[in-house]
């Protein structure tokens, strides 16, 4: 078993199978502890459709239930031994509040557990509509559990909007884990039409209403987990739902084709089934996983959060991220040491992964980031905000953290804006962006008083979050972002100007792109091919004219963003690949790039330095929430 524990919170049986794999299978393959807790049975409307059957069965609500857990139970096994129907041991265990759950273990792999606690999917009675956002949107409202067909947990309890709180608090601090998964507490506004179909989204959302309402649980129960408890801390990473259906599709075949491999052990059959309640949800299985467009990507919340790593001002490399909700730092030993101490926190409290970390021209860090302000029930008392620490002094402390506000007045638009991103032009002035409600830009600007502009709106079309920053030679900041059909590019002509969007004629990029400034004014743009996964290289001359493709000639590796990094010769290149790790090539040298790759899953996007001996770093945030990382041999470059 390895030092990372991990536990994902989601609404219903599959969430994670079509959300977070294939980083779900990663975690079995690293032989991670994980536990999977499914907060709602997904009983839907009782019927466990079989493809092809004319004359669909008759409802039944107990059944449904018991047999989505079945084919979790299938889908585990096969990721875990490579036989869907590997043994369980099914127990039932109370709560502290005496709500008795159902405790899943798989037999021989006592690390993988899958816990139900329950919750009815419908409200039913005088309150239609579903159970989970009926209950964050009203303290006062009760429903109950649901005893489902094949469970050892048949007695039925009140459940509440604290109980849940306090359930899923009881859990984290139970199992202790490093890494928490959850899906998105915030998902995009979005409208409904011929081109953008509602499906099961909630109205005026890219999601269904229990993933939302699951999620907001999640980050409640957080403020109450008291951490792993042997002083560790640990990360937390969110995940789109039905935002993947909108955007294009970024995993290659390969990790498609074992998604669905994973699905259609859950959706089972009946034709091979000794289960009371059924083998699976049979509507799923066959490859029908392939059909709704969630299962051929994978998105997280803030898909650029990363260690932040530089050097500081006397060499030794400094890495920012984000654990426990606080800002963390770490530091080298010494200059070129390679040797790291523990981090130390620097507040914030309800701090996202994304943080932002820039130099000033006097050695002082500047920390920006989003937090949750709020939680409450009601939507203006669910807020999200931006916010800064800064250093008074080179190597000083940071100061307290202070407001930059949002973007957007009405809080239910600004729970939809994402992380921050920071460039500081030639002129000394610090550039703040964000993706707003609209699927925008907005910006503000800090001049050299250190007062701040208003918020501005950049203007142009939709696009993904996760947004790319750089300051060319000539000082000058550039945006760029992935659209539906191009990569959006706003710059200025000289410090000082507003931005602006320009012309850009670039391709459509599956994740965010990554923007490199050279030394002679040139621009680099890295970022992924849709459905293959394939790294492309562009190329924008030092005179500002048109982006031209390098040609890359590299397989495609993984998903997710791409990290750059110049060297004496080309550029050091990082991605995620299909394990989980990370491969690294040397681009722009005229020899054609090769893969070499570093074992060792990444929470987030991995990030590459250069330290005071010139030697490239590799630096990731591991599962078991510490900071782990790598010098690159030459041979690797």
């Amino acid at each position: 078993m390895s030092g990372a524990r991990i536990m994902q919170i989601v609404a219903h049986p599959d969430d994670d199978l079509y959300f977070m794999n294939p980083e779900l299978q990663q975690s079995i393959a690293d032989n991670d502890r994980v536990v999977s807790v499914y907060v709602n049975c997904g009983e839907s409307s009782g019927v466990n459709k079989v493809p092809g059957d004319k004359q669909p069965p008759k409802p039944d609500i107990p059944g449904y239930a018991g047999a989505r857990r079945q084919g979790l139970r299938q889908a585990y096994a096969l990721m875990a031994t490579g036989k869907d129907q590997s043994p369980w041991k099914l127990e039932a265990k109370p709560l502290p509040d005496g709500t008795v759950i159902e405790v899943d273990t798989l037999v021989g792999h006592p690390g993988i557990q899958l816990v139900f606690v329950g919750v009815r999917q419908h409200a039913g009675g005088n309150r239609p509509g579903n159970s989970l956002p009926a209950l964050w949107a009203d303290p006062s409202m009760s429903t109950s559990t649901l005893a489902t067909t094949g469970s050892p947990a048949q007695s039925m309890h009140e459940v509440t909007r604290e109980s849940l709180i306090a359930a899923l608090a009881a859990l984290l601090n139970e199992h202790k884990p490093t890494l928490v998964r959850t899906l998105d507490p915030d998902p995009d506004l979005q409208i409904h039409d011929s081109k953008n179909r509602p499906h099961h989204d909630q109205p005026g959302y890219s999601d269904h209403p229990d993933h939302t309402a699951a999620a907001l649980f999640a980050y409640a129960a957080l403020e109450r987990y008291q951490g792993p408890g042997d002083g560790g801390s640990y990360s937390v990473m969110s995940y789109r739902g039905y935002y993947n259906e909108r955007w294009p599709h970024n995993l290659p075949p390969q990790i498609q084709r074992a998604k669905a491999d994973v699905l259609n052990a859950y959706g089972g059959s009946p034709d091979r089934c000794d289960f009371v309640a059924g083998c699976g949800d049979y509507d799923v299985g066959q490859d029908r996983s392939y059909g709704p467009g969630w299962l051929q990507r994978t998105s997280q919340r803030q898909p650029t959060a990363a260690p932040r790593i530089q050097q500081a001002p006397g060499g030794r490399l400094t890495a920012f991220g984000v654990l426990a909700g606080q800002a963390a730092m770490w530091q080298e030993s010494a200059p070129g040491s390679g040797k790291w101490g523990s981090p130390k926190l620097l507040g914030g409290d309800g701090l996202l992964p994304g943080l932002a970390a820039v130099l000033t021209a006097d050695g002082r860090w500047q920390l920006y980031a989003q937090r949750v302000a709020g939680l409450g029930a009601k939507a203006d008392e669910n807020l999200r905000e931006l916010v800064t620490a800064e250093q008074q002094k080179a190597g000083g402390p940071f100061g307290a953290w202070s407001s930059l506000g949002n973007p957007e007045k009405d809080p239910e638009r600004g729970r939809r804006v994402g992380a921050p991103v920071v460039a500081i032009a030639g002129d000394g002035a610090a550039h703040l962006f964000a993706r707003n409600w609209s699927k925008g830009v907005s910006t503000r600007r800090r001049g050299g008083d250190g007062a701040w502009s208003a918020w501005r709106d950049l203007g142009g079309a939709e696009v993904q979050e996760g947004l790319a920053v750089t300051t060319d030679a000539k000082g000058r900041v550039h945006v760029l972002a992935a659209a539906h059909d191009t990569i959006h590019h706003w710059t200025h002509d000289q410090p000082g100007q507003e931005l602006s969007l320009v012309p850009s004629g670039l391709p459509v990029a599956a994740d965010p792109p990554t923007v490199l400034a050279r030394p002679d004014g040139s621009l680099l743009l890295a970022f992924r091919q849709p459905k293959t996964g394939c790294p492309q290289l562009h190329r924008r001359p030092v005179d500002g004219g048109a982006w031209t493709d390098a040609k890359l000639d590299l397989a495609g590796r993984g998903y997710g963003p791409l990290t750059l990094l110049p060297l004496r010769e080309g550029v050091l290149m990082a991605a995620r690949n299909n394990d989980g790790g990370t491969s690294l090539a040397t681009l722009d040298t005229g020899a054609t790039p090769r893969w070499t790759s570093i074992k060792g899953a990444a929470v987030g996007q991995a990030a590459l330095a250069t330290d005071s001996a010139n030697r490239p770093v590799l630096a990731r945030l591991a599962p078991d929430a510490t900071l782990v990382t790598s010098a690159i041999p030459q041979t690797s470059h």
